[in-house]
């Protein structure tokens, strides 16, 4: 029976990468959310712990949305690592035309701008999910009151007839 971050990694493999093994393995997947798990905990203040940990549907949403975060933040710098490197070989030529003598470049700059602004986007989006579901996951610390009674014993008088 597979775990919990194989079956995570499973949805993210197939739905954000259409399950091509050139970009990122399904391995690298499950493992970055397995070592991962402590960031999960920190966000949101849970306490997942193990090999197979008992993560709801809403905490599951935020460690496969921080895994993309950190993949559009990887790929933003290897694009970058790509335009410092300078790499004259040809693999940033993206069209060629010879009508015109026209020859396109891909723009590495814009590239990762683009990943860094998805991780952005990414990072609000958690933050937004986080602030929820420690909200509604929260209990109340302290109870005060006359709710806060003891059974069978109340501090103030229940007789309506009593004036104070």
């Amino acid at each position: 029976m597979p775990n919990f971050y194989n079956l995570l990694a499973k949805e993210i493999f197939a739905n954000e990468f259409e399950s091509n093994t050139g970009i990122t393995t399904l391995t690298q997947i499950s493992g970055w959310l397995s070592s991962h798990i402590g960031g999960l905990n920190t966000l949101i203040n849970t306490n997942f712990t193990g090999n197979d940990p008992l993560v709801d549907s809403s905490a599951a949403d935020i460690l496969y949305k921080q895994y993309i975060k950190d993949y559009n933040n990887r790929s933003a710098r290897n694009a970058l690592r790509g335009v410092l490197s300078s790499s004259s070989n040809g693999d940033n030529i993206l069209s060629v035309s010879d009508g015109d003598n026209k020859i396109s470049f891909v723009n590495k700059k814009e590239v990762a701008k683009s990943f860094q602004d998805a991780a952005k986007d990414l990072t609000i989006e958690i933050n937004d999910l986080a602030y929820k579901y420690t909200m509604y996951a929260a209990t109340p610390t302290q109870v005060c009151g006359i709710e806060a009674g003891v059974s069978g014993y109340y501090p103030y008088n229940t007789d309506p007839q009593r004036v104070y």
